[in-house]
């Protein structure tokens, strides 16, 4: 019985990773409008995006895997992410990974705003139009939350 938990666990993990391989980032760029041709900004949103889908992913096993959350994502860091990422880069969206989680705690399923709020803070956003900005970013991460959560196995 064992075994065949464990099993389950490695393959939930490998079915996200395979999914979070799949994301490309337009939708969020476009949504932001940040520019082809602003490479480090994009570099960077990337990785906050990836780290932020990571951290709804965590949230999502939470509801789905109460018993088995905590091995599914250890084995998604320990197994998964390094073969996407090494060393420090490994580090750091494990790091940002974590505040995600902490920032996401238990309102994922509820309320994203703050994360919206977050993702604009990292840009120079006019704060005349930032809270329909917060609302589109939020309304696009309850889609992106929805999504995860329909392909967890």
């Amino acid at each position: 019985m064992c075994e065949l938990v464990n099993d389950q666990n490695k393959e939930v993990a490998s079915n996200f990773m395979a999914l979070l391989s799949d994301f490309n980032y337009t939708d969020e760029m476009e949504l932001l409008n940040i520019s082809k041709l602003n490479f480090i900004q994009r570099k960077n949103l990337t990785q906050e995006f990836e780290a932020l889908y990571i951290a709804l992913w965590y949230s999502c096993l939470q509801i789905s895997f109460p018993n088995d959350y905590k091995e599914i994502f250890k084995l998604f860091i320990d197994i998964e992410l390094p073969q996407k990422y090494k060393d420090s880069k490994l580090h750091h969206v494990i790091e940002l990974t974590e505040q995600y989680i902490e920032l996401l705690a238990d309102s994922a399923s509820t309320d994203l705003t703050p994360i919206g709020h977050h993702i604009l803070s990292l840009l120079q956003f006019d704060e005349t139009i930032q809270r329909a900005y917060t609302l589109k970013i939020a309304l696009h991460l309850r889609k992106v939350y929805t999504y995860i959560f329909e392909r967890l196995i």
